[in-house]
């Protein structure tokens, strides 16, 4: 026999033909498979197709496929090779129905678990001598890596979740094998100095003391007040350090901090500005409070200044860590495939590295729901919401796992559960905009009219600006009681707006019934959006829409001569 199984003489088919007969027998209703040998199937498949055969195995099947615990051993529970010995059975008897029809077939070894596609008049690949990968160590089962020491604290923590942690990491196995030598990135070091004059100085202190607990809530970056310390422990390509320098300064009307953030280690500033918050209208304590918000978010958030430098690094694409966080979570704004899937496989594999990583794992959620919309596998929702859950778990006070919670609840449909997850993470970190903007959008789709408008309100506030979810929220809310030039009022103010934006302008503009004005805003908006009709159903496609508001949207999109997608019910998922 050749190798992977196959028949010596036996006509493999093309890559394009296998694709093809894959899919086709996915979707025919004459393969009756139970769902789990379904998700089996389709499984092995993927891991073909995505050039990972060399993780088809017993064991990553055992953990990704049929839920069993990474202490699984193959050589004592036959689970797979059970249910792969039906899966080829059901196979077996499939093709036989379907034996006149030409074309390709997929066949599974036996003794492996990689299927193989040979023309259909092929006879059936022969047996191999015994089930030879239910007999392996399970060379998959995590290890505790070197360059990241786990804490006594966390091992219990660890082993309860160890299971769903490997569900997470099969890609990142994969990722690791490729790239042997993984650089690990950090959260990066921000250490704190400020000056005031004497009569402004406890103020200062003050005012630098609120900024370190605003910093630390968004969970982004990591404090020090001795940088020199950790720098001489740390590889610079993996740990960055920046000196953040403040001055504070007050009189009657107003509050000020000047600041400045300099690249610890050339010394290049490379941000400075100031900051000033009136006093007129009500207390100091409150202008110094909106002073620290401000800081704080264009600081830390995760498209703040700092991450966005941590982005921007010259880093190889194979680096593990941080930088992966970061690359998600702007994968997962920018609704952007390719980088949707590059994070998938960089968060996985930072999650091998380090099973406590609460942020990958908080990360890695928001990203299976966006696969999972764009692919509809609803699988991606449950893995979505084990790893969302066990974050918040691992760090119950993560905006990062509060808004994955959110997210991914909302996504199946337990509205109240999402809601709440959101506003613990609001309590817990006030100043995250972008949290209490998500928080609103779901709020408000759920019908809670008022209070999602004041939500967005409330974190464009915070923001001190427009924020794209919040400006989205009020932006609906304007178009659902038919005050359309508002609506087109409150679009144009937002910038870069992304597909649903665009759509809900374009939308607003045709219910105004200037046809010459639609037809020119239609031409403009397919230039930045090239493939919107198809960008417009994906985005509508996780969303639950009150029944009117439904309909509301489906005629102006209608009459701006946009395809529209079919919008769900406010119910399930």
């Amino acid at each position: 026999m050749a190798a992977n199984g196959v028949n010596n003489g036996a006509r493999v088919v093309s890559e394009e033909e296998a694709r093809s007969e894959a899919e086709r027998l996915l979707a025919d209703p004459r393969l009756h498979v139970s769902d789990r040998h379904r998700a089996f199937l389709r499984y092995i498949v993927d891991a073909r197709f995505e050039g990972r055969s060399d993780t088809i195995k017993a064991y990553s099947i055992a953990i990704d496929v049929f839920n069993r615990p990474a202490s699984f051993d193959p050589s004592t529970d036959p689970i797979v090779r059970i249910e792969a010995t039906r899966l080829r059975e059901s196979l077996q008897k499939y093709y036989g129905q379907i034996a006149d029809e030409p074309g390709a077939r997929l066949d599974i070894p036996r003794g492996r678990y990689v299927p193989v596609f040979v023309e259909r008049d092929q006879p059936p690949c022969p047996d191999e001598e015994g089930e030879l990968q239910d007999v392996d160590p399970p060379a998959e089962a995590p290890t505790e890596p070197a360059s990241r020491p786990v804490s006594g604290k966390w091992r219990h923590a660890m082993i309860g979740g160890a299971a769903l942690v490997v569900v997470a990491v099969t890609g990142g196995l994969a990722y690791n094998a490729a790239s042997p030598t993984l650089l690990d990135t950090q959260k990066p070091f921000v250490a704190l100095s400020i000056n005031a004059s004497e009569k402004d100085k406890a103020a200062g202190e003050a005012v630098m003391e609120d900024l370190a607990v605003s910093l630390a809530r968004f969970g982004t970056v990591r404090l020090k007040s001795d940088a020199a310390v950790a720098r001489a422990s740390r590889d610079p390509m993996e740990q960055s350090f920046y000196d953040i320098k403040m001055r504070y300064a007050e009189d009657e009307s107003s509050v000020s901090l000047w600041w400045q953030v300099a690249d610890d280690a050339s010394g290049e500033a490379v941000w400075t500005d100031e900051e000033r918050r009136p006093v007129a209208g009500g207390s100091r304590e409150e202008a110094m409070r909106d002073l620290v918000f401000s800081v704080s978010r264009r600081l830390a958030r995760p498209a703040g200044i700092i991450n966005a430098i941590e982005l921007r690094r010259n880093l190889p694409p194979s680096t593990i860590g941080n930088v992966c966080v970061l690359r998600g979570e702007f994968a997962v704004e920018q609704r952007d495939a390719a980088g949707l899937k590059a994070a998938h496989l960089c968060l996985a594999a930072t999650i091998a590295a380090d099973p406590a990583d609460a942020n990958a794992m908080a990360t890695l959620a928001r990203v299976y729901v966006w696969i999972g919309r764009a692919t509809g596998d609803n699988s991606y929702f449950g893995r979505g919401l084990e790893l969302a859950n066990r974050a918040a778990t691992l760090s119950p006070s993560s905006p990062r796992a509060a808004l994955a919670q959110l997210a991914v609840q909302y996504q199946l449909g337990q509205n109240e559960i999402s809601i709440a997850a959101g506003r613990r993470g609001v309590a817990l970190n006030p100043e995250n905009a972008d949290l209490l903007a998500k928080l609103s959008m779901v709020v408000f789709l759920t019908g809670n009219w008022d209070e999602g408008v004041q939500l967005a309100k409330r974190a464009a506030e915070v923001a001190g600006q427009p924020i794209r979810d919040a400006s989205f929220v009020l932006i609906l809310d304007e178009y659902r009681q038919e005050r359309y030039a508002q609506a087109v009022f409150l679009a144009r103010q937002v910038p870069a707006p992304d597909a649903p934006t665009t759509v809900l302008k374009l939308a607003a503009i045709a219910r105004l019934g200037d046809r010459p004005v639609t037809e020119q805003e239609i031409a403009a908006a397919r230039l930045q959006h090239p493939d919107l009709d198809r960008t417009v159903a994906a985005m509508f496609s996780g969303a639950r829409y009150d029944s009117k508001l439904r309909e509301a949207l489906r005629a102006g999109i209608l009459e701006a001569g946009l395809k529209m997608p079919e919008l769900a019910s406010n119910g399930a998922m």
